[in-house]
């Protein structure tokens, strides 16, 4: 989710309780249908998003040398996904609309999770990372596996507290504010992870403008910053380390799984660089799917 985003945008409960009430009784066809209308009355008027979304769309343009789709499809896309979200987090979601893309990650992935052997997950903001949650939540069958999530909590206060009014509450548990994290909390996040747990964190998020703090790779063809940190934590656990997108694809969405280092026992520099290589790969297939309504280049 992105701040910029959610600054323009007023989370009524009522809007959400009404997009719900739809999706379980009409489906979601419908319900897409109804945002398209909303969005499109309150588009003009969300001009920090869609300046984002431009510039993003050129760099995507010029990278791939193919003509991307307009703004208005981009923040569709956006729009989307929230309802979908908000969908998944109530229970509405049809989890059969999830496409599996790469089986053999994703099986190997689960059953590191149900065998209780601790993993770190690097997730990223293209495509909906939350339906992920839900996702790998109903898998855990009764294990003792923990979902452990680190976020910007600030950027989505008023949208999680109407998540949280609306289903989903089991989920809320094991969410932590990365602003939080420091040597005490890192220490009980690696107790967990011998104790099975999968630790999750956004690998395309700064959270410091000092150059010491983030990697800088060549992104859709200009420079662009990763967090170290996210990275470092991820080699110190010795934990096998994975990534996952949830990319929405015509009222479907496809699940890609990858493994960056199936040990543990790896380098944060080249764990980073592999993931840059990634999601500039995911991004190249799904640019509707990029939510990082920021300036993500240097």
């Amino acid at each position: 989710m992105c701040a910029r985003v959610n600054s323009e945008t007023h989370v009524s409960g009522v809007g959400i309780r009404l997009l719900l009430w739809v999706y379980r009784h009409c489906g979601q066809r419908v319900c897409r249908f109804l945002v398209a209308c909303v969005l499109a009355f309150s588009y003009p008027f969300l001009r920090k998003a869609r300046v984002a979304s431009a510039r993003f769309r050129r760099q995507w343009s010029e990278f791939t040398g193919r003509k991307s789709r307009g703004g208005f499809t981009h923040l569709r896309t956006f729009a989307y996904t929230l309802a979908d979200r908000l969908a998944c987090r109530a229970g509405l979601f049809d989890m059969e609309r999830v496409r599996v893309c790469t089986p053999a990650a994703y099986e190997e992935l689960t059953r590191l999770y149900r065998q209780g052997c601790g993993v770190f997950c690097i997730t990223s903001h293209l495509g909906c990372f939350d339906m992920l949650r839900v996702l790998f939540d109903c898998t855990r069958q009764d294990m003792p596996g923990e979902i452990h999530v680190f976020m910007d909590t600030t950027a989505t206060q008023a949208f999680a507290r109407q998540q949280l009014r609306f289903g989903g509450r089991g989920l809320e548990t094991f969410v932590h504010a990365v602003q939080d994290l420091g040597p005490g909390l890192s220490m009980q996040m690696a107790q967990k992870v011998e104790q099975g747990a999968m630790v999750v964190m956004a690998g395309d998020r700064i959270w410091r403008d000092d150059k010491k703090a983030n990697y800088v790779f060549p992104f859709l063809g200009r420079d662009a910053c990763f967090p170290r940190g996210c990275f470092r934590w991820a080699a110190s656990l010795g934990c096998p380390v994975y990534s996952f997108c949830l990319a929405e694809n015509g009222g479907l969405y496809d699940l890609h799984v990858e493994c960056l280092s199936p040990e543990g026992e790896e380098k944060a520099e080249p764990l980073a660089r592999r993931f840059a290589h990634l999601l500039q790969t995911l991004c190249s297939t799904y640019p509707s799917n990029w939510f990082n309504f920021y300036n993500f280049w240097i």
